[in-house]
């Protein structure tokens, strides 16, 4: 029995059967019930085990009641009516030394009186129908097994019978062996027994009962009725088993499909949650740049590109309303979700039945199904979606308003039905407040910046031709200011051959300082046609600014180019270096004679006179080109240093490259500039050709045939193919985004050649990798492959896209 371990904390189903099996195997042969009794009490002592490897009943007893001689062996007293020689006695046990009152050691126990002296062994034994009767002793009949579970308050005086065993409940089961007769056994266990368990010990008693008949004088039919009740039990305990089993089945099936509900649930809150986080952050950020963003064509592109996320569409347009120079307006679009190049072919919507509540203003258009709406396909020619437009089916139209005037419209569509709900028609309603908003801004600040710039165009006028010189100019206003700055330049011509050069730096911005500048030029122009050296002038003009702008503080670079000597005078009043690059590469700063600012009075500046030979470069600028937020100047002009000793070529080149290098259009600063070229000989003179063309199809084949024409003229037939491709992609793009004439000019200065197309649009071409099936953007990608280098200037009313190409 020492290798039978029953986990009393764990015991089930399987332990029952095993229990009652291999009990009733021990008892086997037992010469009588006392023996018996001794072995089912060590079996339990042995075989019930804590968990932990440690014994679960540090005691147990098992009890006989019944006859005198049944129980002793002994008959009965002399004298003692056959009725009453009925005894209770402690047949067997196991674990600690327990002394029983009225007993002496395991020996019967003496009397009904000295069961009651420990009163919770009395309740237990008498629960269980084996307690001797008050009155005569005798023992009530019983016909049943029961099992009875005393724990906490209900045991008493445990801890005086078992002192230091930790026990925590008793269990007692037991009942009628035979009629007159009665067994109970007692477990003390460390082990907390709760009630499921207890129910098992049911059908251990009905075992425990067959085993002790197995060893007393009972009859085969006592046996086999024993045998009974215990097939019964197990047969009642399976089926308690079975059931629960069956509830527990069922519960955790229910359980799971309410767990899987739920987590469905939770999946798809979660899914719904993150994509609110996202349409949060969305509109946050989308927020966050309409309010920031100035430059229009970024800000429309923007606003389309987020409103269509929002909507969820498959794509859409932004069409929206800017005025041209002359005050007419024109309607220009935006796309998102696709290649621009998918409407390209399609001409401008009109005020249809479908498109005109948007462009008037009237209100929301969503439609589940706009081929099925009334309004759709009623004007000619096409009656609906023209040939080869992508499939609409879901459309949503938003105007864009701001104080009752319509500033543009979102249009969106999906090729499915009922795409567009009721939210998304909230979200790009909210957004299209915020962009009209945004527009207006972004007018605004356009209109401000281009009369900032046409008055800053009006005080600098385009710079005189002067045999021998090529130069170039630019003036760009910083690009988050509004207002006209105080930064010049200048070329003069002089009487007796010279050149006078000048660049400048009024403090400040505003019409105030625009004004100074506009002073302090006019008078360095009459300085400069008295013929006064550069020294004199700075020494003038310090004392002009004091004078007619007291407080105000200028720079200025004065300096004369005599191209009979070659040499170059130059004095500087607090302002940046010129800087030169020699016929041989080299490039000096002119920064020996650098005086204090124009505007402290009367101040003496001393000159500096270097060689300027044919073959060399100056380039004259402000302090916007070389000094940025985050930059030191000496980096910016390191950096210019290695761009102007770098490979350079024709000028207008040279300074788009250079700005787009040094600035990239993230300038805090205005910037002015003037660029010098003396070419060395006649072939490297600038020689220029220039046709307009109307923004029409027809373009493209005649600017092709003036390029072809103009590279033959010049000797340069090898280039003409690359040149006419470069051609077909500038003014083809020229056409698409034009809606005024366009211009296309050749020009050739010395080893390069420089093709520059002008129209009125302000979208800037950039590199963009098509996805597949897509054929737009490619033409710029065939222009970069080919050219030497490329670009866009920006000018009044528009832009200048140009490419360079190398003649051998």
């Amino acid at each position: 029995m020492q290798d039978v371990r029953f986990d009393l904390s764990a015991f089930g189903l399987s332990e029952t059967a095993r229990c009652s099996a291999l009990l009733r195997a021990a008892v086997s042969g037992a010469p009588s019930p006392h023996a018996a009794a001794q072995i089912v009490a060590d079996f339990f002592y042995d075989s019930l085990d804590d968990g932990h490897d440690g014994r679960a009943c540090p005691a147990v007893g098992v009890f006989l009641a019944g006859p005198w001689n049944a129980v002793t062996g002994a008959p009965a007293a002399a004298g003692a009516p056959a009725e009453h020689a009925r005894r209770l006695t402690l047949a067997g046990f196991g674990g600690a030394d327990v002394r029983w009152p009225g007993a002496e050691g395991s020996g019967p126990l003496p009397s009904s009186g000295a069961a009651r002296a420990t009163p919770w062994v009395h309740r237990l034994l008498e629960r269980l129908g084996v307690a001797p009767r008050e009155a005569d002793g005798a023992v009530p009949p019983g016909d049943d097994v029961e099992v009875v579970r005393l724990s906490g308050s209900q045991v008493e005086g445990l801890e005086e019978l078992l002192p230091g065993q930790g026990v925590r409940c008793a269990l007692a089961f037991g009942g009628a062996l035979s009629p007159g007769e009665g067994f109970a056994v007692v477990l003390f266990s460390r082990v907390p027994l709760p009630a499921e368990v207890t129910a098992l010990f049911r059908t251990v008693t009905a075992g425990t009962r067959l085993a002790l008949l197995s060893a007393g004088r009972t009859s085969p039919a006592e046996e086999a009725d024993a045998a009974r009740l215990l097939l019964e039990s197990m047969e009642s305990l399976v089926g308690q088993r079975a059931a629960h089993l069956q509830t527990v089945v069922a519960e955790l099936s229910s359980a799971t499909t309410e767990l899987r509900r739920s987590q469905q649930e939770l999946e798809q809150r979660g899914r719904e949650l993150r994509e609110e986080a996202v349409i949060v952050e969305l509109l946050q950020e989308v927020g966050s740049v309409l309010a920031a963003e100035l430059d229009l064509d970024a800000l429309v592109q923007r606003a389309v590109d987020a409103a269509t996320r929002l909507a969820g569409a498959a794509f859409g347009a932004f069409f929206y309303n800017v005025l041209g120079e002359t005050g007419e307006s024109y309607l220009l679009y935006v796309i998102s979700g696709v290649d621009r190049s998918a409407f390209d072919k399609f001409p401008m919507p009109r005020n249809t039945q479908v498109f005109e509540q948007t462009f008037r203003g009237l209100g929301v258009v969503r439609s589940e199904d706009i081929t099925a709406d009334p309004r759709y396909g009623h004007n000619a020619p096409h009656h609906g979606m023209p040939e080869g437009h992508l499939p609409v089916r879901s459309y949503l139209a938003v105007p864009v308003m701001s104080r009752g005037t319509v500033l543009g419209g979102f249009f969106f569509g999906h090729p499915e039905r009922g795409v567009f709900t009721e939210r998304h028609e909230r979200l790009v309603t909210g957004l299209a407040a915020q962009t009209a908003v945004a527009l207006q801004n972004a007018q605004t600040y356009r209109q401000e910046r281009e009369a900032a710039a046409e008055l800053q165009r009006h005080l600098l006028p385009a710079l005189p031709h002067v045999d021998g010189i090529a130069s170039t100019s630019r003036y760009l206003p910083a690009a988050r200011d509004r207002g006209a700055g105080g930064d010049w330049v200048d070329l003069i011509p002089l009487p007796d051959g010279e050149v006078a050069l000048a660049v400048g730096d009024v403090m400040g911005k505003g019409v105030r300082a625009a004004a100074v500048m506009g002073q302090i030029r006019t008078a360095c122009r009459a300085y400069a046609q008295l013929g006064l050296a550069p020294a004199d002038v700075l020494e003038q003009l310090s004392v002009l600014v004091d004078d007619i702008a007291p407080g105000s503080i200028a720079t200025c670079v004065y300096a004369v180019l005599d191209p009979r000597r070659d040499r170059l005078r130059a004095a500087v009043a607090g302002h940046l270096p010129p800087a030169r690059r020699d016929p041989a590469g080299g490039v000096t700063f002119l920064d020996e004679t650098v005086g204090p600012p124009l505007g402290v009075g009367r101040r003496r500046y001393a000159e500096q006179e270097v060689s300027l030979p044919p073959g060399s470069r100056l380039l004259l600028y402000t302090d916007g080109l070389v000094e940025r937020r985050g930059r030191p100047i000496d980096e910016g002009l390191r950096h210019l240093r290695e761009l102007l000793g770098g490979p350079v070529g024709e000028i207008e080149a040279d300074c788009d490259s250079w700005l787009d290098a040094l600035a990239g259009g993230q300038h805090d600063d205005d910037i002015a500039l003037l660029y010098l070229h003396r070419p060395e000989d006649a072939a490297h003179q600038v020689v220029a050709v220039a046709r307009d063309y109307p923004p029409v199809s027809s373009a493209v084949p005649d600017a092709r045939d003036l390029v072809s024409k103009v590279m033959r003229e010049w000797g340069l037939q090898h280039l003409a193919n690359d040149m006419m491709l470069i051609a077909d992609e500038m003014v083809a793009n020229a056409v698409r985004h034009a809606r005024t004439p366009l211009r296309v000019e050749l020009r050739r200065a010395g080893e390069r050649v420089v093709l520059e197309v002008t129209d009125s649009s302000r979208e800037e071409p950039r590199l963009i990798v098509s996805q597949p099936g897509e054929f737009g953007h490619r033409g710029i990608f065939l222009i970069d492959a080919i050219a030497t280098r490329w670009g866009t200037r920006l000018i009044d009313g528009g832009k200048v896209v140009w490419a360079e190409v190398k003649t051998s």
